[in-house]
């Protein structure tokens, strides 16, 4: 693809342009990558079982089907579960079996428990999983504190190739995350399946890696040959990305999970969709897709928030049915009038339609507004520059889409540093074209640029490159305090000594040990250097390996924060007490004094902590019982929130 003049352009704005779109990425906004917006979730109901035959696709026979769909490894295990659950068994206050008839589906279905004294099914992830499976076929069903079979069981044995086939694609679009809302990681599910179906079934695994480096936006710079965006992105920007390493076993996890459901199998270097996987492909990609006569607005919602290899896909069959100058006429009329993630999703389909939609670029480019992204793209295909005031209309349209749509989890101060970064010294005079191009919303977006309280947030500082280690950091000691945050009567907290140069992911299973928490769950240290944890491209997690915390803590007083488990939320503080005097020896980390019991696991965060001490308290509450056996206690009065040994503290950190 021939390269765009803007994509080198020597203007003002030409900078800043370069981070909302670099032509290798064939409309995605580059800032939208960075930041993680490109990996949305899925409309709902994306998959839609009605009406459909099972013989649609050519050469599978029904009962070939049928007997691929009930080998399946998730379906067949499920289906052990559910007979055996039978005509009922009790079921915790959260809705899964209870502790000992948990250990006996466990030793049914071979899987290991951590313990004969399970405190909670939830506790053994593999059981839950065929659980969920069980739920999402419906092969059980939980009413009124029983789970029993389900009459997705019955289809399931005795129902015809319809009934078989809509439960199995149910349970397998469920279980995948393509049945209505996705997680990140359901969407590279949703790009493998599609570079099999693209491919005729079959593809290397480079081809699969690939594709799900492209959903993940590539490398984290523009490596355009002209362009100079990694040389001139600060340190801090370049140390923040840099550590958003992809997930090299994506590829690999993806066929594993397609396998558990008999759509895909390994093979030497690549995989391919066995025959109920063909027929699954088929279903999700032409049958769902929209039809060829669908109003665009309707094409545009109902693609909207894909990854693009996905939209063009499912959006082939109503771009063929109409000739490119045609389609390009109403996308652009539906971009137009839409907003947010549907007017990028237009857009992104009309610019692939090629030279031959030049007729209907040309009739938008007369436009006000809306008109400037039509004589953008025909400077483009010229080979031109773009008036400023078009660059910058367009600019600031898809920046303030990408504003909006950032995820919760991304801070919103992220996408305005990067913007700074790539403009670089020529943001002083970037920021009068936004805001003198007529774009409705500039004010607001060079405000979040400039700082300017009176027009929306005002993005915070970029996180600061992670400070070096002190001098003479080894053998240095610390003496720390570390309290959960939220929890009284008591409050919850450990003082420690450790070594001023502990790593943070030592320090991270000294904090496990010394609270009585279990590990079971992931953990994030923030600073305002950025955040630490197991290095995480989704989530934006810095190597905690890498850092020590004589880097993050230097005085009395500083202080850091240490989250366990994303679900329940537990938030600790850090801090620095006191620097040991020199010759102060602290071989291994000890504690020397704390106060409260550390709540049990999953008990629902700190609201669900303070609940779960009120039902333990009156024998009379609802899930009184329910409480003590997932506890293992034999009465209320056995758990003591005050309870804290410090002899038992340190055991568990010396082992």
């Amino acid at each position: 693809m021939r390269t765009p003049a803007w994509a080198v352009s020597p203007s003002r704005i030409g900078r800043l342009r370069r981070w909302t779109r670099c032509d290798r990425t064939t409309g995605e906004p580059r800032a939208r990558r960075e930041t993680g917006v490109a990996r949305g979730r899925l409309p709902p109901r994306l998959l839609r079982m009605s009406n459909r035959a099972v013989a649609d696709v050519e050469g599978l026979s029904p009962e070939r089907l049928v007997a691929q769909a009930r080998a399946c490894p998730a379906l067949a295990t499920a289906r052990t579960l559910a007979e055996w659950v039978g005509t009922g068994r009790e079921v915790t206050a959260r809705g899964v079996l209870r502790p000992a008839a948990a250990v006996e589906a466990c030793d049914l279905l071979g899987i290991e428990v951590p313990s004969r004294r399970l405190r909670s099914a939830l506790d053994v992830h593999e059981l839950m999983m065929v659980w969920s499976a069980a739920a999402a076929a419906g092969f059980i069903e939980v009413t009124g504190g029983r789970v029993a079979v389900g009459p997705g069981l019955g289809q399931w044995l005795e129902g015809t190739p319809e009934n078989v086939l809509a439960v199995w694609a149910s349970c397998a679009a469920q279980s995948l995350g393509l049945a209505g809302e996705a997680e990140p990681e359901d969407l590279e599910y949703l790009v493998v399946l599609a570079t099999l179906y693209e491919r005729g079934g079959a593809a290397s695994s480079a081809e699969l890696s690939a594709a799900i480096d492209e959903l993940a936006g590539g490398p984290p710079f523009c490596e355009c040959p002209d362009c100079t965006a990694r040389g001139e992105a600060p340190g801090a920007v370049v140390g923040l990305l840099s550590d958003l390493d992809p997930d090299e076993a994506g590829a690999e996890d993806a066929v594993w999970a397609l396998g558990e459901f008999g759509i895909a199998q390994a093979r030497d270097e690549g995989a391919e969709l066995t025959p109920l996987g063909h027929w699954f492909t088929d279903l999700l990609f032409r049958v769902n897709a929209p039809a060829a006569d669908a109003d665009a607005a309707e094409l545009v919602a109902a693609l909207s928030g894909l990854p693009d290899m996905v939209t063009e896909l499912m959006g082939r069959s109503w771009l063929s049915a109409r000739p490119p100058a045609a389609a390009v006429r109403e996308l652009l009329a539906a971009g137009a009038a839409a907003s947010g993630q549907e007017r990028l999703t237009a857009l992104a389909l009309a610019r692939g339609r090629g030279p031959e939609a030049a007729p209907a670029w040309r009739e938008w480019a007369a436009r006000d507004g809306f008109g400037a992204h039509a004589r953008v793209w025909l400077a483009e295909q010229d080979g031109t520059e773009p008036a400023e005031a078009d660059e910058a209309w367009v600019t600031v349209d898809t920046l303030t889409v990408l504003l909006d749509s950032l995820p919760a989890d991304v801070p919103a101060n992220l996408l305005p540093a990067i913007l700074r970064a790539g403009a670089g010294a020529e943001l002083a005079e970037v920021l009068p074209l936004l805001e003198g191009c007529g774009h409705p919303d500039a004010p607001r977006l060079a405000g979040m640029l400039s700082g300017d309280p009176g027009s929306g947030p005002v993005p915070a500082p970029i996180p600061l490159p992670v400070p070096a280690p002190r001098e003479g950091g080894s053998g240095a000691a610390y003496q720390i305090k570390v309290q959960l945050r939220g929890v009284t009567k008591p409050p919850v907290w450990r003082r420690l000594q450790v070594p001023a140069d502990i790593r943070l992911d030592r320090l991270h299973e000294v904090i496990q040990a010394a609270m009585g928490w279990e590990n079971y769950h992931m953990h994030v240290f923030s600073h305002g250097s950025g955040e630490y944890g197991l290095p995480d491209r989704e989530l934006g997690h810095r190597d905690e390996r890498k850092v020590a915390l004589s880097q993050l803590l230097t005085l009395a007083g500083d202080r850091i924060g240490y989250t366990y488990d994303f679900g329940d939320g537990w938030e600790h503080d850090i801090v620095l007490e006191e620097v040991l005097p020199p010759g102060t020896e602290v071989a291994d980390p000890c504690c020397t004094a704390g106060k409260g019991a550390c709540p049990p696991e999953d008990c629902g965060g700190v609201w669900g902590y303070e609940e779960l001490k009120a039902t333990l308290a009156d024998p009379d509450a609802e899930d009184h019982e329910d409480m003590l056996e997932w506890l293992g206690l034999d009465s209320g009065d056995d758990f003591d929130p005050k309870d804290f040994s410090l002899a038992e503290v340190n055991r568990r950190l010396r082992r």
